[in-house]
């Protein structure tokens, strides 16, 4: 494996490669790639996220971090269908972007539910065809960060759709020079003929879309601040498949409270004019770490070091922790009663079936 095969790895897989790795000079070069890779992935963001900021506005840097997951996650990621149909998807699903985050934010709890429930709903379909490739998740999570920034100046958001018309074009660009040799069977009318709530996929789309969209509209009606957060706690538990949904459901509460006691401990000991840098320095951390419970941990720390200038140190925390176990625990019981309806349906349909042929 050459020194850029390595860097092209991620933590899951390099980690075990280094530590299993018995030849010194192998290590060391995939110590070095693992370090170089995360110090320019760093980098990178900071560039595309200042310069969102210099050109659209600091209230539109949210869109360079957006762009920024978008690029990283398809520079090797599919949709499972034609490339070139592909790439227009992708850019349609920042059309969704646009429009969907910011209309529900200044809606009515209900009329949001319904706008979040449309708008995830087609985001999922989209990007979510294979469901191993799990490409909801950063999708899903760019359209709730979009969601929980709101903007209430008209130019601001006209300067939103000018950041996301930009980030789409990047993202389907690079998206298709660096897949465009790859041969799928898919077009994507096949996407859309394969909706259909009697298969597995669709079954879990329409249970990951609800259960975030309802777990959001609880929080609205609670009148909860920073209920993307919730959100984000949710959908990280409804996963599809049920080994990795139970780790998570494990995991996420006290490793996210974990993350609020280690962000407090270094604002308390950072100097007050070097705080800002906590949120880079969880992002940094966030690629060295090959675990669902250290990535939650650091993921705090970007969340908080966004929300402590608003509600204040104590108040952020406190947030972060209720939206958090509030989120998982939901997310989980969702699923309970979702998979219990649906198998009550399903029962039903058999004992129709066999009525209806003569079996019973």
């Amino acid at each position: 494996m050459s020194f850029y095969q390595a860097m092209q790895l991620g933590a899951v897989n390099l980690k075990p490669l280094i530590k299993n790795t018995e030849d010194k000079k192998l290590k060391q070069k995939y110590i070095i790639a693992f370090v170089l890779k995360n110090i320019l992935c760093i980098l990178f963001c900071i560039f595309v996220v200042t310069s969102f900021s210099n050109i659209f506005g600091n209230e539109n840097s949210v869109v360079g971090v957006v762009t920024v997951l978008a690029l990283l996650t398809f520079r090797f990621s599919n949709l499972d269908f034609d490339v070139k149909q592909s790439a227009f998807t992708l850019f349609g699903i920042f059309c969704i972007l646009m429009v969907g985050p910011y209309l529900a934010s200044i809606s009515t709890p209900m009329v949001k539910f319904v706008i979040n429930f449309i708008s995830i709903m087609a985001i999922v379909i989209l990007s979510c065809h294979n469901v191993v490739l799990s490409n909801q998740s950063i999708l899903v999570l760019s359209y709730l960060l979009l969601y929980g920034y709101q903007i209430n100046d008209i130019n601001v958001y006209i300067n939103r759709v000018c950041a996301l018309a930009l980030g789409g074009i990047i993202v389907a660009g690079i998206f298709y020079i660096k897949q465009r040799k790859l041969k799928f069977e898919n077009k994507f009318s096949d996407i859309i003929k394969d909706v259909n709530f009697n298969n597995d996929r669709t079954k879990w789309q329409l249970k990951f879309t609800l259960a975030v969209c309802s777990g959001l509209l609880i929080g609205d009606l609670l009148n909860l601040p920073r209920t993307m957060w919730i959100g984000f706690a949710c959908m990280s538990i409804v996963q599809p498949h049920k080994e990795r949904m139970d780790i998570r459901c494990k995991e996420r509460i006290p490793f996210a409270i974990w993350g609020c006691v280690i962000y407090y401990v270094i604002y308390v000991i950072f100097p007050k004019e070097s705080v800002s840098l906590i949120g880079m320095l969880g992002g940094i951390m966030v690629g060295f770490s090959a675990t669902y419970k250290w990535q939650t941990v650091f993921n705090t720390f970007g969340g908080l070091t966004s929300a402590v200038p608003i509600l204040g140190l104590e108040i952020a925390i406190i947030l972060r922790i209720v939206n958090n176990i509030f989120g998982a625990m939901y997310g989980r019981l969702f699923i309970k009663i979702f998979d219990k309806i649906e198998d009550k349906i399903t029962s039903r349909s058999v004992i129709e079936e066999m009525t209806t042929s003569g079996e019973i």
